[in-house]
């Protein structure tokens, strides 16, 4: 199994597993155009990605059970705050989403 890079990335804890998470922008070669948020769980068990600024009846995230299983393109929630900044629990909130629909 191939390490995650931890380079500009920032550790989060949910449910005593470690997470790497990152910020970044990026249009027209990712699964969403702009502002975007990546997690994955260190033990590589979950992947999700999510597009902030998503319109509301359209709002998706982004799945994997794991390195080579198949992305899932799903409906989620808003995860960033009405002031439309993801805070850490915001992060969190992703996870816990995350873990739920992937079960």
């Amino acid at each position: 199994m191939m390490a995650i890079s931890a380079k500009g990335k920032r550790r989060i804890s949910v449910n005593e597993r470690v997470y790497l998470w990152r910020m970044f922008e990026h249009y027209d070669q990712s699964w969403f155009d702009g502002v975007q948020v990546s997690v994955a769980a260190v033990d590589q068990a979950l992947f999700v990605r999510y597009g902030l600024h998503q319109p509301d009846d359209s709002r998706t995230a982004v799945i994997s059970r794991g390195r080579g299983a198949p992305d899932v393109r799903t409906a989620c929630p808003r995860f960033e705050g009405e002031d439309r900044v993801l805070t850490p629990q915001g992060v969190r909130d992703l996870i816990d989403w995350g873990l739920a629909v992937a079960l």
